[in-house]
């Protein structure tokens, strides 16, 4: 496609105003080009453009001057080499070597909350039973881990909306004010107020959580709303996924009872049930609760079926780029894989599940991993 557009440009160029010609014709007269690819390639990329750019000047019904239309061809063969040497320049990747990849550790507990003005704090700079004060706003984190608000200037609980924000290469664990304890996945975000009310207790999520919900006194629902689906409950355990890449939504049930809404479709999910909505629909089976929890017990499951899905997990969690080209995909990877290894050490294991990794480095220094 790149060659294509090239093409197209240059007989463009052709096309364009005289004085316009003249000046890119007078550049190439003056230009010494320096390539590092072989005479006999530079050769012949310049000759398949100007056979090419002859063909689309002949198609004319104007006559050009055969001079200036071979300086013109020949000016825009340099042009081609020149994309071609900048095309492989910017592809060129370096293989990693083992002590970089030692240096990639995996995620860690690490959470940024944004408040309504758009501003970000880390939270690793708020300690348990500490505050800080943003602007009117003092923010504590309790010794539960609960993170609250209050007025500066008379200490009253502040109401507000806030989302919290996990990383890649990151997860954690935070208790909701109604004690809701709730487990994020890297590159994940959570929606919620920083007190509830009387009615329903209602969160956003975007990324993949994992829920264990707080019955109330007044037996208050609890919302989960994950883009699509909207996942009610009153106290239980369960798994939501809602990554906007994946293009789908996963509720899972490990305990209790869930309603899950998508659409104009609701299904009642029982525990080891998962709800998935595919188009408009929404579709219910049983699944291995132990598979899709893993992630919360420090594992990559294999399951046989999902390695490129566990391999874009895995890119999250170490905040690296991959590309799976699945050529065995016809007996994939069964088994569990700890998730607290070191880049170099999770490779050792991927390439021992007959999962070929080659690590290279990007021009944006991010470590991409080929795997077959």
């Amino acid at each position: 496609m790149y060659i294509k557009q090239l093409y197209q440009q240059l007989t463009d160029f052709l096309n364009t105003k005289e004085e316009n010609r003249r000046e890119a014709t007078a550049w190439y007269d003056e230009l010494h080009v320096k390539t590092s690819i072989g005479e006999d390639s530079q050769s012949l990329i310049q000759e398949k453009a100007k056979t090419r750019i002859l063909a689309s000047i002949k198609s004319e019904s104007k006559r050009l001057d055969v001079k200036y239309i071979y300086r013109w061809s020949a000016a825009a063969a340099v042009f081609l080499v020149g994309g071609y040497l900048m095309w492989t320049a910017l592809t060129r990747q370096e293989l990693a070597t083992q002590e970089q990849l030692a240096l990639i550790e995996p995620a860690k507990q690490r959470a940024i909350i944004m408040l309504e003005n758009g501003q970000e704090i880390d939270l690793d700079r708020l300690a348990l039973n500490e505050s800080l004060q943003v602007g009117e706003t003092i923010i504590t984190k309790d010794a539960e881990g609960k993170v609250r608000y209050h007025h500066a200037a008379d200490g009253t609980e502040k109401i507000q909306a806030n989302s919290l924000r996990i990383p890649k290469a990151a997860t954690y664990q935070l208790t909701l004010v109604d004690g809701t304890r709730v487990t994020l996945n890297s590159d994940s975000k959570l929606t919620y107020p920083s007190a509830f009310g009387t009615g329903d207790r209602v969160v956003q999520l975007e990324g993949e959580g994992y829920f264990e919900v707080t019955k109330t006194s007044n037996k208050s629902r609890f919302i989960v709303e994950a883009r699509g689906q909207k996942i009610q409950v009153l106290g239980t355990k369960f798994n939501v996924k809602s990554y906007p890449q994946d293009k789908k939504e996963q509720t899972t049930l490990e305990e209790g009872s869930v309603e899950v809404s998508f659409a104009s479709n609701t299904a009642v999910l029982k525990p080891n049930q998962q709800a998935t909505s595919v188009g408009q629909h929404l579709e219910t089976k049983s699944v291995d609760i132990d598979n899709i929890l893993s992630w919360t017990r420090g594992q990559f499951s294999f399951d046989g079926t999902n390695t490129a899905e566990v391999l874009q997990e895995i890119a999250r969690w170490y905040d690296i780029d991959i590309v799976y080209e699945g050529k065995n995909s016809v007996g994939q990877y069964i088994g569990k894989i700890p998730r607290n290894l070191s880049l170099d050490r999770l490779i050792e294991l991927l390439n021992y599940a007959e999962l070929e990794t080659k690590a290279f480095i990007g021009n944006n220094k991010k470590i991409n991993l080929i795997i077959t």
